[in-house]
């Protein structure tokens, strides 16, 4: 007793002060110790045998140096589990566990998720007595392991040796098969590589149980292997193995376990597998088998008890009752196989077998009513039951739940069933898990649910169409974990009896009919996580009984009538990360509340009637969602929010002013989605809003900014690869939208899964304002800067964009011609320059746009031909041209032959500068026509006044025809 007191004060601190699970709760003076938990005693010598001291250090979050001394008065111990203390070291340090050598007993030590080193490990070869030894989870490599292996040799008895969860690979092979005495080898979860070395491993020739899985394993399972007899157990899941060939497995006739999942296996399953008659676990799930899964398969295999074959491809025909005699089988799961048909015939008495658990999801059940099998009401051991996507209809028989007293997990969701649920009366029954979401299901719950069902821990009923109010009988549902009850028609109030589940952690009633108060004013869902009511009829102030869930993680109260202000204590929900109020009657400045919620990564208040400034200092280091958009504040946006890792920010449509924010494109490098639409900035674009090189939406429209367009806005989206949902939380598929599934595990079947929020944006696009959300976000780019006092030209460079799927720069003062490059945005869906002064013609390129749906040049002064009814433009019609009055061609009515006779050449640049030339010209050669008349008449008018002059010129003429004639003569002669 006192040795045991001194370790729990070693691991708790003294008096167990740090011993926040109570690990160490009945370790006292006052009971006998071998009745403590986690102590194993001698039924005869009242020693202690074995001793579990696994994850009793605290905090996990500090390492813990060993001291061994503590053990030694133990002699007659056989087993000590250390597993997931953080021990980083040992006192005494030179020889760590060769203080244990007094311990000729010791044959289990379980050293797992610890830090030892090789200097640590080097000492274990003193402990020559030890069968088992787990040194998985030691953030040991290869090298340190090498180092080590020499005290591993020493240890001649060494049965099972687990080295999971660390960074080994093909090098410690030599060393391993040294280790003959080993009957049990985990290599599971290291960075093996190449092909499997099981020919090197053979010559241990005692092993029988072998995992090698979830490491990087290439290539075929060698043949050799059909020479080791001794392996009774293998595991290669999780690799990369492509074998087609199963030879060397089918020789292993004593093989009792055999684990092929998640590899790229391809082709035929051999029959030769049939031959292994002791095989009791097969698992081929999770590979591309693709032949007929043939029933004669499993004949030979009497000893079956886990079948696990889903996610391949198997087709043709596989009937149920041929595996009629396998009266061990225990676990069939076929699901996934899309194209295999599903015989279930209907016994002709009782069961049939020991099945306890049944999985067909996504197959092809043979049943001409579509109904429920009754075979499936017959298997009264049945525990797990999944038949989800099968196309099932009709309604759930009420047989289904009678004499089902093992039943526990029941799975029918993404089928068509239809009806009301009936529940039998008089019964309560075992059952903790229920989905049957995604049907047609009708009526109103059964009033007697929580009597019958009283163990439920998980219950989907979403996405049907059931009504009413929910049953008072509810509050014997104190069990429940996960409820959701969301996308029905359930009406009345939220009941009372949800005060009373105190293990409830998640919460969905979101897209009802429930109206009054959000929760009862004592409420105390302490343990409560996600709480999702949005799209219902909910009023009033939100209860301040909400926060006495502490661990709230989630919140979503959007598209209700909740008005008032959020209530002050929300400060202290510091684990909350999203919370969405969109779209409320909420009132009151920005909550101050909330700037110190470290944790927050999403936040949405849009669509309410907040006001006033936004607070100068925001400390939300996890934010990066924030919608504020249809709200009323005002002033700055402040650039403390520079310090949040903002990926999308959208305060549109609110009177914000000021210059342009630059501190933007300097701060928040990693935006995708910038709205600052309908707010009163002014002023300059700067251009380090070019630094965004992973924005998907720019919207800067309805604000009085001005100045040219910047060029490097060429670099939206150069770095678009990188998704909208690759935050380590990840944002789900609508506005907080989370659609609720559920996924089972053949360990652990009750695993709940959230889906990621991703947020919502308005954009305006073919002419409407749109909402988009999910993983449309990844693919969808826009650019607007539309109703601003922009000016000068058209960039060229917006041709660049060549993802952009919308282009608004209508309502502005833009001048000069369209740019040909344009044509280079080949996915564009909208393309709208309307109401600017452009000039010139249409180019013709743009005729290449084949995905145009909106299109308009509409009011400019572009001149020339439309494009006519080719193609995508064959479906715009004369709005897209409208207030170009120089423009012709169909589908406007003027035709373009005819106004270029009557109508005069449109003024241009081009043709202003040809008109001032034409000028230039003009003057040129009137004033030199005018010289010359002034010249001639000049002259003519002297000779007829000077006789004299008169007679000189007309002889010298004379003469000059006559030497002209006389040339011209002898010319001619020749």
């Amino acid at each position: 007793r006192i040795a045991l007191l001194d370790i729990k004060s070693s691991f708790s601190g003294d008096q167990g002060s740090i011993d926040p699970y109570s690990i160490f709760m009945s370790w006292n003076n006052s009971s006998d110790c071998c009745s403590w938990d986690r102590v194993r005693c001698s039924s005869t010598t009242k020693q202690v045998i074995s001793l579990d001291i696994s994850n009793a250090h605290r905090p996990w979050n500090s390492n813990y140096t060993l001291n061994i001394s503590l053990f030694l008065p133990f002699k007659e111990m056989r087993a000590l589990i250390l597993f997931g203390n953080r021990i980083n070291g040992c006192i005494p340090i030179t020889d760590c566990f060769g203080s244990l050598a007094g311990l000729r007993k010791l044959e289990y030590l379980d050293l797992f998720d610890n830090y030892f080193n090789d200097k640590d490990l080097s000492s274990l070869g003193t402990l020559d007595s030890l069968k088992g030894l787990s040194l998985g989870s030691n953030n040991m490599g290869s090298e340190p392991f090498i180092k080590a292996s020499g005290a591993l040799l020493k240890l001649s008895k060494l049965k099972y040796l687990d080295l999971s969860y660390n960074h080994l690979n093909e090098s410690i092979v030599p060393y391993l098969i040294k280790l003959s005495s080993l009957k049990t080898l985990i290599l599971r979860s290291n960075s093996f590589h190449g092909e499997l070395p099981l020919n090197e491993l053979s010559s241990l020739r005692r092993l029988e149980i072998l995992d090698l899985s979830f490491n990087m394993f290439t290539g075929d399972i060698p043949s050799m292997i059909k020479e080791w007899n001794s392996l009774t157990e293998i595991s290669v899941s999780n690799n990369e193995l492509s074998s087609t060939s199963f030879i060397g497995l089918c020789a292993l006739k004593k093989l009792q376990s055999l684990d092929l999942s998640h590899n790229k296996f391809k082709g035929d399953l051999p029959l030769c597998i049939r031959n292994l008659s002791y095989l009791n676990f097969f698992d081929i799930s999770n590979n591309q088998l693709e032949s007929n899964f043939l029933t004669t398969f499993l004949e030979n295999l009497t000893k079956l008890e886990y079948v696990l074959a889903s996610n391949n491809d198997f087709h043709g025909i596989f009937s149920i009752g041929s595996v009629v005699n396998h009266t061990k089988i225990k676990m069939l799961d076929l699901s996934s196989n899309n194209h295999l048909e599903i015989h279930i015939e209907t016994p002709c008495s009782g069961p049939l077998f020991e099945l306890e658990r049944l999985f067909l999801s996504n197959c092809i059940i043979n049943q001409d009513n579509g109904a429920i099998p009754n075979f499936i009401s017959t298997q009264n051991r049945l525990q797990y039951i999944d038949l989800s996507s099968n196309g099932l209809k009709r309604n759930i028989p009420v047989s289904l739940f009678e004499n089902k007293t093992n039943l526990k997990y029941l799975v029918l969701q993404n089928n068509s069933l239809s009806g009301a649920l009936i529940l039998p009366s008089n019964l309560t029954m075992s059952l903790s898990y229920i989905d049957l979401s995604h049907n047609q299901l009708t009526g109103e719950l059964p009033i007697n649910i929580g009597l019958v069902l009283p163990n439920l821990t998980h219950l989907n009923l979403s996405h049907n169409m059931f009504q009413g109010v929910i049953p008072i009988s509810f509050n014997h549902l104190r069990q429940l974990e996960d409820l959701d009850l969301s996308n029905n028609n359930f009406s009345g109030q939220i009941p009372a009896s949800y005060r009373d589940m105190q293990y409830l952690f998640i919460l969905n009633l979101s897209m009802n009919k429930f109206r009054g108060n959000l929760l009862p004013n004592n409420s105390n869902l302490i343990d409560l996580g996600v709480f999702l009511i949005f799209g219902n009829q909910l009023n009033g102030e939100i209860s301040e009984s909400l926060c006495k869930s502490s661990y709230l993680y989630w919140l979503d109260i959007s598209e209700n009538q909740f008005s008032g202000v959020l209530p002050s204590c929300i400060r202290n929900l510091s684990e909350l990360s999203v919370l969405n109020a969109r779209g409320n009657n909420l009132v009151g400045h920005f909550p101050i509340e909330l700037c110190n919620l470290s944790g927050l990564k999403a936040l949405d208040l849009s669509r309410n009637h907040f006001f006033g400034r936004l607070p100068s200092f925001f400390n939300l280091s996890s934010l990066e969602y924030l919608n504020l958009n249809d709200n009323n504040f005002v002033g700055f946006i402040p650039n403390s929010l520079s310090s949040s890792p903002l990926r999308s920010l959208n305060v549109a449509n609110n009177h914000f002013s000021g210059n342009f924010p630059s501190w933007i494109g300097k701060s928040l490098k990693n935006l995708m989605i910038l709205s600052l639409r309908g707010n009163n900035f002014v002023g300059l674009i700067s251009n380090q809003i070019c630094n965004l090189r992973h924005i998907h939406i720019l919207d800067l429209s309805c604000n009085n900014l001005s100045g040219n367009i910047p060029s490097c806005l060429q670099n939206m989206g150069h770095d678009s690869d990188w998704q909208y949902d690759s935050t380590s939380e990840g944002w789900s598929s609508n506005i907080f939208d989370m659609h609720i599934g559920f996924l089972h595990n053949y360990n652990y079947p009750l695993i709940f899964e959230l889906r990621r929020f991703k947020g919502i944006i308005e954009f305006a696009n073919k002419k409407e304002v749109y909402d988009y959300k999910g993983n449309i976000m990844n693919h969808f780019f826009g650019l607007d800067l539309s109703s601003n006092q922009f000016v000068g030209k058209i960039p060229w460079e917006m041709g660049n964009i060549i993802k952009l799927h919308v282009l608004n720069l209508s309502n502005n003062l833009l001048v000069g011609s369209i740019p040909e490059t344009l044509s280079r945005l080949t996915e564009i869906e909208s393309l709208d320059i309307s109401h600017n002064m452009l000039t010139g013609s249409i180019p013709t390129e743009l005729k290449e746009l084949h995905f145009l749906e909106v299109f308009s040049v509409a009011y400019n002064n572009l001149s020339g031909p439309t494009l006519g009814r080719i193609s995508q433009f064959s479906t715009f019609d004369e709005s897209s041209y409208e207030g170009n009055p120089y423009l012709c061609g169909p589908p406007l009515v003027k035709n373009c032959f005819a106004i270029t006779k009557i109508l005069p050449s449109p003024p241009s640049p081009q043709s202003e500068v040809g008109d001032e030339e034409a000028m230039e010209h003009l003057i040129f050669f009137a004033s030199f026509a005018l010289a010359y008349i002034i010249s001639f008449w000049g002259w003519m008018a002297l000779l007829y006044f000077n006789k004299r002059w008169q007679n000189s010129f007309f002889l010298a003429t004379d003469i000059y025809i006559k030497e002209a004639i006389d040339m011209v003569g002898k010319l001619l002669s020749k």
